[in-house]
């Protein structure tokens, strides 16, 4: 007979981990399924650092919990750091790899990698298995419950979840390069911008220095702008490339930055659920970083010696599918700080909207003396019983998915899903 496990965790980013942490140490017997040869998803294969801040009033993380814990565990080797701001999720990547590996081992969690979820088997309101390919073949794998992690709500749509998928916000191919001369570049921006308004530059000490400056289209100020009109007019780089441009140091890499760019540039908007949409992007994002990088080694001081030293293995992707759920978060519960009494997350990160196309992104500050909470209903499908859905693709309105997208709220809710179906088992097993 098949093993079968208490629940399949679909998607291994850090949705996905939470979920099986949090289900591994209730004892349950779990499985993450996951495509890459490493857990992290967004943070690791698309080196999406740091993550967003989201605090309340006294500067306290809002959710607390799996998010809190992984980046204590890696301030010990001073890969994490809290900048000024607040902002405690500065992190090493490549360490979060490691880090991410051994807790699932301590949670007692079953990990298969390189393996792609193609299908489910469901019928009435309940999902039987997940069914995968990877080097073993064709595979099916059996449990009780289910948590879609994937991102994209793979799971939900291959069991007849209803999603939404209308709009989407840009794609962006993230690198980071090395041999950055990191005190020439702080002390540079800060001769260039000493009132620090729109970059900043924190020496932690010797080694470690937390610093983050950008520049977009908009005529705001941008102390680098002079810099990037030059090098459009020298043709090094194109003014796609200058649409928006922001990089930040990274713990425990004392001589590197990482991009959070390029936007992709296509002449239409490109969609996430597309193939040759997805293999453009890859194409085209390459062709940008090799202009980011001349741009950065010509006017930025501090880069004369640097290169690219990696290029994220996923694309970043803000929004794909959304699931429809028992309950939908919309635009107007996160601006009017609406509380709910099952709660999976909270949250005040601001509604933040990457355009896909010029003067279509969107910034919407909420307060910073209140929250909004994200529901469990979000995660729950109306026609599947045991499958619930954890981090970007939950039940939201498109404006409402901009603000509940970021890593500490996917955290969150997986970590909710992975205890929620814990104690239902528990339940079951009691009666």
């Amino acid at each position: 007979m098949e093993k079968k496990w208490d629940i399949i965790v679909a998607g291994g980013g850090l949705a996905g981990v939470s979920a099986s942490i949090a289900a591994g140490r209730e004892a349950c017997r779990v499985l993450l399924i996951e495509k890459m040869g490493f857990l992290g998803g967004c943070a690791t294969a698309s080196l999406v650092t740091p993550m967003m801040i989201n605090n309340d009033s006294e500067g306290n993380p809002l959710n607390r919990g799996l998010y809190v814990e992984i980046l204590d565990r890696l301030s010990r080797t001073s890969n994490s750091a809290k900048h000024t701001n607040g902002n405690p999720g500065w992190f090493n990547p490549e360490s979060m790899k490691f880090l991410l590996d051994e807790m699932c081992e301590e949670s007692g969690v079953d990990l298969l990698f390189d393996t792609q979820l193609i299908g489910v088997k469901a019928d009435e309101d309940r999902i039987h298995s997940v069914e995968c390919f990877n080097k073993g073949g064709l595979r099916q794998f059996y449990a009780d419950y289910f948590i879609d992690a994937t991102g994209d709500a793979d799971l939900a749509f291959y069991a007849g979840v209803p999603t939404e998928s209308e709009e989407h916000q840009s794609l962006t191919l993230r690198f980071n390069m090395d041999n950055v001369n990191l005190i020439a570049f702080s002390q540079w921006l800060t001769d260039l911008e000493p009132e620090m308004e729109l970059s900043s530059v924190e020496f932690i000490d010797s080694d470690n220095i937390l610093l983050t400056t950008a520049h977009t289209s908009e005529n705001i100020g941008w102390k680098l702008r002079p810099y990037f009109q030059l090098a459009i007019k020298d043709g090094v780089i194109k003014p796609e490339d200058a649409e928006y441009f922001q990089v930040f140091s990274i713990p425990g890499q004392k001589n590197a930055i990482t991009f959070n760019c390029p936007r992709i540039y296509a002449e239409k908007p490109l969609n996430p659920l597309d193939p040759w949409d997805i293999s453009y992007a890859y194409i085209q994002g390459r062709k940008q970083i090799r202009r980011l990088e001349k741009f950065c080694k010509f006017y930025l001081t501090g880069f004369e010696d640097a290169y690219i030293s990696q290029i994220a293995p996923g694309l970043g992707i803000r929004d794909s599918r959304r699931i429809d759920g028992r309950y939908k978060l919309t635009d107007n519960d996160i601006l009017n700080s609406k509380k709910f009494k099952n709660k999976a997350a909270s949250s005040n990160y601001p509604i933040d909207i990457h355009g896909n196309s010029k003067d279509k992104s969107e910034l919407t500050v909420l307060s910073k003396i209140d929250h909004y909470d994200i529901p469990q209903e979000c995660l729950m499908p109306e026609n599947i019983s045991n499958l619930l859905v954890a981090g970007k693709p939950i039940s939201a309105t498109f404006k409402a998915q901009a603000s509940a997208r970021i890593q500490p709220n996917c955290m969150a809710m997986g970590e909710y899903a992975g205890k929620y179906w814990a104690s239902k088992i528990k339940h079951d097993k009691d009666v």
